[in-house]
């Protein structure tokens, strides 16, 4: 299981999987972002525009009630020395109601309030005392005023105008008044009335109690708001903007004004949902717009990512061959190209240095004799290999130290082995570089002569023998030296045979008195 998550869990797959996730999550974080600021931007731009829409709603109001009692206050100056004269009174009245739509019903009265005049007659209250709360208001304050809403004798939500009647002799005769339902349309409706839109915004007006003075559901009007979460902050701040959840559960965005002569509140509102419809062909501009981007800047960080790794991966490629010849210079032909790569790459280099020199130095100490310093058996033996792999001739000398046992007994064994030592350096005096000397047991030597025939081989020996046999040994004096001799002339012919030939050789030499050099058959 580790060894197959290690093999998986590659460098550069995991730069390749590092540039994948920074980059959906770059992506995705944009997108987001993107996302909230365009939300951000549609809400606050639509409870501006409600907020604005709101005003502007609130200052038209403003002017049709200050019309409205410009209206009636120069009707009441008409007829203030006229208030015996019902023709006239009743010309006034229907004018009033009739010229601009701007009243339901108009009222005159006198000042102990019995209805002199009415339109429409349909009203039935000509001749009668006036007992509403807009007319006795209007009789005892005797001023222009506003009344607020409140259900009439007929059980009409209504808002009462009017304006006191006085003589030329500043008496006060009466009132003029209009009324407006809120219930019915009027001038008043058609100014709030006319933006209601199919996605769900509408307006609709309050007043400092909650009392829905007009709305579009009909049904609503004369009750009061619950269940709205905005509603007490609207009536605090009296104009402004507000996110807010109506009494349905509906999440609106909502712009409000107030009427100053009446203290109103016109509320503008839209849903969230249908503000945020534009939001989606928004976000998909956005991904058209920031996908090849997001495409080229992967594509960008997987190559750099692949650039970063490779000299990475390629040194632990061959960091697998350490023990190669050639790994060095492999290694430095290796694109390191940044600071973290390329002091790998140096401590690598060096850590390959270090190790094919104990390499070398292990393969000497197995090849060589740490006695002699020459080539033991094994390194003899790895030589005739390479030697008969390349079909190249070859001959042996087979050296054996005559009475070399008497040597160790007589001077002991340290003088014995510095025999053996000046033995190599002689037999090294006659060895060429691609020849190669050797130390195959206690005092037995070899000298291998490449690409030597079995004469010459015999003459090599002959000198040999006689080279150690006049050499004067420290302590021991001469010594002599028994030699068999035999050559690898036929590639057909084992090389074992002629290994034996040569053991048969130097035993023959021995045999024969020693101090002698025999050709083997």
């Amino acid at each position: 299981m580790s060894t197959l998550k290690s093999n998986f869990l590659k460098l550069n797959r995991l730069i390749l999987f590092l540039a994948i996730t920074a980059t959906i999550l770059t992506f995705l974080n944009s997108f987001y972002s993107n996302y909230e600021v365009q939300k951000e931007q549609l809400i606050s731009q639509a409870i501006e525009v409600n907020r604005a829409y709101a005003n502007k709603l609130a200052d038209t109001t403003e002017v049709f009630l200050a019309a409205s009692r410009q209206q009636l206050t120069y009707a009441a100056n008409e007829v203030r020395n006229k208030m015996d004269n019902t023709a006239v009174l009743k010309h006034a009245a229907n004018r009033l109601k009739y010229q601009t739509n701007s009243f339901n019903s108009v009222v005159i009265s006198d000042s102990t309030g019995l209805a002199q005049a009415v339109s429409p007659e349909t009203v039935n209250l000509l001749g009668k005392r006036l007992k509403s709360v807009g007319s006795l208001e209007a009789l005892k304050k005797r001023k222009a005023l506003i009344s607020k809403p409140y259900l009439s004798t007929i059980n009409n939500l209504l808002v009462f105008i009017s304006a006191p009647i006085v003589d030329d002799q500043n008496n006060y005769r009466g009132f003029l008044g209009g009324t407006i339902y809120l219930r019915r349309p009027n001038i008043l409706s058609q100014i709030l009335g006319e933006h209601y839109y199919k996605n769900g915004s509408y307006i609709y007006v309050i007043d400092k109690q909650k009392e829905i003075l007009y709305h579009p559901d009909k049904s609503r009007i004369g009750t009061f708001i619950q269940n709205n979460n905005g509603i007490d902050e609207i009536i605090a701040n009296n104009e402004g903007g507000i996110s807010l959840r109506n009494s349905k559960g509906i999440d609106m965005l909502a712009g409000y004004a107030i009427v100053p002569s009446t203290d109103w509140i016109i509320i503008t509102q839209s849903p969230l949902q249908s503000t945020l419809l534009p939001l989606k062909g928004i976000m998909e501009k956005v991904i058209l717009k920031t996908l090849p981007l997001a495409i080229i800047v992967f594509l960008f960080i997987w190559w750099f990512a692949r650039a970063i790794s490779r000299p990475l991966k390629q040194l632990a490629d061959k960091a697998k061959s350490l023990d190669s010849p050639t790994v060095s210079d492999e290694i430095e032909h290796i694109n390191s190209w940044y600071v973290e790569s390329l002091s790998l790459k140096k401590a690598i280099l060096s850590g390959v240095k270090l190790l094919q020199n104990q390499i070398g130095q292990l393969r000497l100490d197995a090849d060589t004799d740490p006695l002699t310093g020459a080539n033991n058996r094994r390194g003899f033996q790895m030589r005739l290999e390479e030697l008969a792999a390349q079909g190249t001739t070859f001959s042996l000398l087979s050296l054996d130290i005559d009475f070399f046992k008497k040597v160790n007994d007589t001077f002991g064994h340290n003088v014995g082995d510095e025999v053996l030592k000046q033995q190599i350096q002689i037999m090294n005096r006659f060895s060429r570089e691609q020849d190669m000397v050797a130390r195959t047991g206690g005092e037995e030597f070899v000298l291998l002569l490449k690409e030597t025939s079995q004469d010459d081989a015999l003459l090599v020996a002959e000198r040999l023998r006689t080279a150690i046999a006049e050499e004067v040994f420290d302590v021991v004096g001469h010594i002599t030296v028994s030699i068999g001799v035999a050559s690898w002339l036929d590639h057909s012919t084992p090389v074992k045979k002629v290994l034996l030939s040569v053991d048969d050789a130097l035993y023959e030499a021995k045999k024969q008195g020693r101090n002698r050099c025999v050709m083997g058959k």
